[in-house]
């Protein structure tokens, strides 16, 4: 998505300036029409260098520098609201925040902000020149702050914004850090059960001089500690190479419709994944159209923050129905992925025209379905992994002791 300026006349005869955010520029001319606008010039404003679309960066740079501190980004759009607000200079402020920060991408990408400002370029279009920092939300909102002189508020709201993203993702990320906790210990266990264990009690085994036979059940734990022993060295590197060959199919086209597709199929993780993306949709909906941002305009945007690539293309299409002259309402309840209930609240605020406000109640009960799903979820997955962590303990220790406990009876 990119940023068209435009001049138009009105029906007055009178000259329309302005810029739009758009796919391409008959999109724009189209949605200029039909304001009832005589378009007479669209110019696409594609800055310097800029290599990639907001918000879209590379496997293999994301790879090599890593991405942008969530936190720092929060902590510095919520410094910047405020020294915006206390009337400080854009310029001294990002100096400032800029300058609080560590060493990092975001401090660079902030600095050369700064600089592309001093020079005259507007905020926004500064923002632009580092999509590796800046999303297309954080810039839409900026522009629009920009455009309606408030971009303190606008900062500031984009700061909650934020802020109120971090403490989802992190509610999401501590309800699922127990589960992980479990699955790196079991892994844990199960290399010290084949590279250590098992060959001391191989010792042992060696020492019956072969008058006893082995178990088929020890024999088999014996025949993966030998393998997982002797092939380790071509394991490791096999297994670090699948797992950045499958990041990398992730962030293909392919492999992330397929990969997302299969998610939503998944039972309750599936669903829980779904109420997540709505949670999203409805804030950031309700974000920007608080802040004066294009409907269409808005759900352009806010696709890009669904973390989905099928529920992306679902709600792509539904933009381009309402392009096309369709309620928005109307167009969700096509998309077979969209809950029902986001259709019909939807509805409720565009007759009552009060549609960020119905957004921001979505987003409130879909953040309470999330709370309750994750709940229900450590209530199933927890007791699983213990118990498959206390079959393979307990497997082992019959495929270990069993021959001992034969030897002992043939020994009485």
């Amino acid at each position: 998505m990119a940023t068209f300026t435009f001049v138009a006349t009105d029906q007055d005869g009178n000259q329309v300036t302005g810029a739009r955010v758009g796919v391409s520029r008959q999109e724009v001319i189209a949605r200029l029409r039909s304001e009832r606008l005589v378009v007479t010039s669209v110019r696409e404003e594609r800055p310097v260098g800029t290599a990639a679309a907001p918000g879209k960066v590379g496997f293999f740079d994301t790879f090599v520098h890593g991405r942008v501190n969530v936190v720092d980004l929060m902590t510095s759009t919520r410094q910047l609201a405020t020294m915006l607000g206390a009337g400080i200079s854009l310029t001294d402020a990002l100096h400032t925040v800029a300058h609080g920060l560590p060493e990092s991408r975001l401090r660079k990408a902030l600095l050369g902000v700064r600089s592309e400002v001093q020079r005259g370029m507007t905020f926004a279009d500064a923002l632009r020149r580092h999509p590796e920092a800046f999303d297309n939300l954080y810039i839409s909102l900026v522009h629009a702050g920009e455009a309606s002189g408030s971009l303190g508020e606008s900062v500031g709201r984009l700061a909650d914004y934020i802020e109120r993203k971090e403490q989802f993702r992190q509610k999401m990320k501590s309800a699922t850090a127990y589960p992980k906790f479990i699955m790196l210990f079991f892994a844990v266990i199960t290399l010290v059960i084949f590279f250590l264990l098992i060959p001391r009690f191989e010792e042992v085994f060696e020492g019956f001089g072969g008058k006893l036979p082995l178990p088929w059940f020890t024999r088999a734990y014996m025949g993966v500690s030998h393998f997982f022993q002797d092939y380790y060295l071509i394991l490791i590197p096999s297994a670090v190479g699948l797992f950045l060959l499958y990041k990398y199919f992730l962030f293909t086209e392919t492999g992330s419709r397929l990969f997302d597709r299969v998610v939503l199929k998944t039972p309750h993780f599936g669903s829980l994944m779904l109420k997540a993306s709505m949670e999203r949709l409805s804030v950031t909906m309700g974000t920007l159209l608080a802040n004066g941002i294009a409907l269409t305009d808005a759900l352009q945007i806010a696709a890009a923050t669904l973390n989905n690539s099928v529920l992306e293309a679902e709600l792509r299409n539904a933009r381009t129905e309402v392009m096309k002259g369709h309620g928005l309402a109307e167009s969700l309840a096509h998309m077979p992925s969209m809950p029902r209930l986001l259709a019909r609240m939807v509805h409720v605020g565009e007759e009552s025209g009060t549609l960020s406000e119905m957004f921001e109640e979505v987003a409130a009960y879909f953040y309470q379905e999330v709370d309750r799903a994750l709940s229900r979820m450590a209530a199933i997955v927890e007791p699983v992994l213990i118990c498959g962590m206390g079959v393979i303990v307990l497997s082992t220790l019959f495929a270990l002791y069993l021959p001992l406990f034969q030897r002992a009876r043939l020994a009485h």
